[in-house]
């Protein structure tokens, strides 16, 4: 059943209440981007995410509550850097070369020859008894979705838009977000803690302040 109307009133007013004004998002929070839909939606993941956290700190969240605190934060803030990151790289800096490493990787293709050169190329090499295959190598697009956020964060960095200890801390939540599933998180032995949350928050902000000074120059 829902809570009564004067405890909602009261939730509400005390989470809202520690939420910036509006006035911060047009001035602070990726200002940089230009595309509204995507900016409107981050602006939203923001709230969402802080009134998650005001919510199970008003509750004092400890044990149970408190993983599940720390997890959301990490979850949704990362969700938010990722999405800023694939923004800046593919729709601000495609053509930089080091954008351009990521969507173009050497692949190897085998080459198919007529049997009986083959016989003969056999006869040629040895190799420890093991089949010789033929290939060549050349530069085709990869799969956006398939690149590694590690590789797109190590592109920021490589273009001066991030410093190294920013570098280092996106690459650590992510891992922190693909722990999701509760075997990789107990497999890894991952350590959740207020910490983490923390990080994860002022990381977002970061973030921003980071790639809009950089973008400046």
């Amino acid at each position: 059943m829902p809570f009564s109307d004067d405890l909602q009133e009261k939730i509400l007013e005390y989470v809202y209440g520690h939420l910036p004004r509006e006035e911060w998002y047009e001035e602070n929070f990726y200002t940089f981007i230009a595309d509204e839909t995507l900016r409107e939606r981050l602006i939203v993941e923001y709230k969402n995410s802080r009134v998650i956290y005001k919510i199970f700190e008003g509750l004092q969240a400890k044990d149970e509550l408190l993983l599940a605190q720390i997890k959301t934060q990490v979850i949704m803030y990362v969700s938010i850097q990722e999405a800023v990151v694939n923004y800046v790289l593919f729709d601000l800096l495609e053509d930089k070369d080091p954008v351009q490493d990521l969507l173009f990787q050497e692949r190897t293709t085998q080459i198919m020859i007529p049997r009986h050169k083959k016989e003969k190329l056999e006869r040629e090499l040895i190799h420890e008894g093991k089949e010789i295959l033929t290939f060549f190598t050349e530069k085709k697009e990869v799969d956006k979705t398939k690149i590694r956020y590690d590789q797109k964060v190590e592109a920021c960095y490589k273009l001066n838009l991030i410093d190294f200890e920013l570098k280092g801390d996106l690459i650590k939540l992510y891992k922190y977000r693909n722990t999701v599933h509760l075997e990789s998180e107990l497999r890894q032995n991952l350590d959740y803690n207020l910490d983490m949350g923390n990080l994860a928050y002022r990381r977002v902000e970061g973030l921003s302040i980071q790639l809009t000074e950089s973008l400046k120059n």
